[in-house]
């Protein structure tokens, strides 16, 4: 339960929208990478200028 708890409350800092079990519970998001290998490419890259992109909460859409 805590890491779902966890996972609700990253869902909605990333959103600014209220998350609810079920929206949790029925996301689609994965929060792991597609393979696990030490040549696999990460799921977020840097731009050009060395910047990651970063969730804006009201923008961001993360369930």
């Amino acid at each position: 339960m805590s890491t779902m708890i966890a996972i609700m409350g990253r869902m909605a800092r990333n959103s600014g929208q209220v998350a609810r079990w079920d929206d949790a519970i029925n996301s689609k998001m994965k929060l792991g990478p597609e393979e696990y290998a030490f040549d696999s490419s990460p799921p977020v890259r840097a731009d050009a200028g060395g910047v990651y992109p970063v969730a804006v909460p009201g923008v961001t859409r993360s369930f």
